[in-house]
């Protein structure tokens, strides 16, 4: 458990050095806002387009290879860059944008590697408790990241910054070594030959079994409706111009709702384990959907604190109960694949969405774009309420 927790937090720290550090100095090489948000709208891309065709991959190897090789080139890229950054300035812009494509790509096989692999570490009792401490220390290792990554970038620049980031992808690569799996109890499908034929038959299996799967199948609709209308990007936007607050206060701001989904985390496990899931899943949207309006009405910063806690705290327990069963309903073999293509559905609108909602934001107030994504957030969450297959789910593990 400590292993597994270890190399899965040093990986989300080394990647939000990275990508604030990327997103950064390409605003300062290029002064463009737009391409920034490119970079954040590249992952999204990946998961769409690659994310179904990695999870074939994940599922037909060895999850802990697949984990190891992953952190490896993650830690490659801060080289390549380092390396280009010093040889060919010139070209350093495209050189960034690529690999921030190589970057996304190789990210999308950590999260399948790690469901496959959860079960076989830990044990099926003790998966939603891991899943919540493993919520703590992501978010933990993100906000210390994007500390560590400005602290570095303003005294030791892109380069110390690079090197940085690939020795502890190396650390995480290092800890994935020392993880002991069970034998697997289909070898067979981890001996696969890559053929043609041979992977696009598994992508069509992973896709019948997410269709049989009505539960996850319901949830992944979910995601994408509350996906139709992203606000995440905008919520810098709202609280600048709406509560007037500067860099600092909105770096507060963030690190307090943040703090509190940390803590929410140790104790989400067992708290959901005594839930019915369908309560977790649709009432944790529609408080956080109440919050989003909330906030788009209010002025006064210690309400949107407040506010925002909630919200954390929400999306903590509807990440743990939606990892939870991702993991619990469904096959080992078939565990990335799954994971994969729920990915890729949740996030198939978001590109257009991300972009979409930061031009209205110029034309219109925000605060209406938040009255729209609440009540919007609030009717998606009413979808598992109809499924009589995650009514009849008692527990979640």
């Amino acid at each position: 458990m400590t292993l597994i927790i270890s190399s899965t937090g040093l990986g989300v720290l080394a990647d939000a050095i990275y990508t604030l550090c990327i997103a950064w100095y390409i605003l300062e090489e290029t002064n463009s806002a737009f391409l920034t948000s490119v970079i954040y709208t590249i992952s999204f891309i990946v998961n769409v387009i690659f994310g179904p065709f990695i999870g074939v991959l994940v599922d037909r190897t060895s999850p802990k290879k697949a984990m190891f090789k992953a952190y490896l080139v993650l830690a490659l890229i801060g080289l390549i860059l380092i390396a280009a950054y010093l040889l060919i300035n010139n070209l350093i812009i495209f050189i960034v944008l690529a690999m921030v494509i190589l970057n996304d790509v190789a990210q999308a096989f950590i999260n399948p590697s790690v469901g496959r692999m959860l079960p076989r570490l830990v044990g099926m009792k003790k998966i939603v408790v891991v899943n919540g401490y493993m919520s703590s220390v992501e978010r933990s290792a993100s906000v210390l990241g994007k500390a560590i990554a400005g602290i570095l970038f303003s005294f030791i620049g892109f380069i110390g910054v690079m090197l940085t980031h690939s020795i502890i992808f190396l650390l995480a690569s290092l800890l994935t070594t020392w993880l002991v799996l069970p034998k697997s109890l289909n070898k067979k499908n981890e001996k696969k030959v890559l053929t043609r034929k041979n992977y696009l038959a598994e992508l069509k299996e992973g896709i019948n079994t997410l269709k049989q799967q009505k539960t996850l199948l319901i949830l992944s609709l979910m995601n994408m409706g509350v996906n139709v209308i992203s606000v995440g990007h905008l919520y810098i936007v709202i609280f600048k111009t709406q509560y007037g607050a500067n860099a600092t206060q909105y770096g507060l701001l963030e690190a307090s709702g943040i703090g509190v989904s940390i803590l929410a985390g140790l104790f989400v496990g067992r708290l959901a384990k005594k839930i019915k899931p369908i309560i977790t899943l649709s009432f944790s949207n529609i408080i956080a959907g109440l919050c989003m309006i909330l906030i788009g009405f209010f002025d006064q910063l210690m309400i949107a604190v407040i506010l925002l806690s909630i919200q954390m705290i929400c999306s903590v327990f509807y990440g743990v109960v939606f990892g939870t069963l991702l993991i619990t309903l469904v096959k080992e073999e078939f565990r990335a694949r799954i994971d994969s293509l729920v990915v890729s559905i949740s996030a198939s609108i978001m590109p257009v969405t991300v972009l979409l909602g930061g031009y209205l934001a110029d034309v219109i107030p925000v605060r209406y774009i938040f009255y729209v994504a609440g009540t919007w957030v609030i009717l998606m969450s009413a979808l598992p309420l109809l499924s009589k297959e995650t009514r009849k789910i008692e527990r979640i593990s």
